[in-house]
């Protein structure tokens, strides 16, 4: 599967990862979790990765990197991203802006039955 890099603390060893299949986020912990553990990924870097869920929680597992420095400024811009562009983009719509079906031309009627 693949996944993007949303927060990382190499000092730490740990690093949370956005998944494609939409589910859980995946905890990266330890560089044994790593294909190649010289190689510590940062925020905004695209991994693939196998998943474990244990208790809980889902673990990162064979962790190697896709492609590296993809938006290290992907945690900021989640933060900073407004409120407004959370909204739905559906709106309410009165029955008055909605055009009278007596106007709408309307396909006849089949009949379906067996023939004689």
């Amino acid at each position: 599967m693949i996944g993007v890099i949303v927060w990382s603390s190499e000092d730490r060893e740990k690093a949370v990862i956005w998944c494609e299949d939409h589910a859980s986020l995946a905890y990266l912990q330890g560089r044994s979790s790593l294909t190649d553990p010289q190689t510590w990924p940062g925020p905004g870097d695209l991994v693939e990765l196998e998943s474990e869920i244990v208790g809980a929680l889902r673990y990162a597992r064979h962790v190697a990197m896709v492609s590296e420095n993809g938006r290290p400024d992907l945690g900021e811009m989640l933060k900073a991203q407004p409120v407004a562009s959370r909204e739905s983009h559906l709106r309410l719509v009165a029955s008055s802006d909605v055009e009278p079906t007596d106007r709408i031309a309307r396909a006849p009627a089949w009949r379906v039955g067996a023939a004689r």
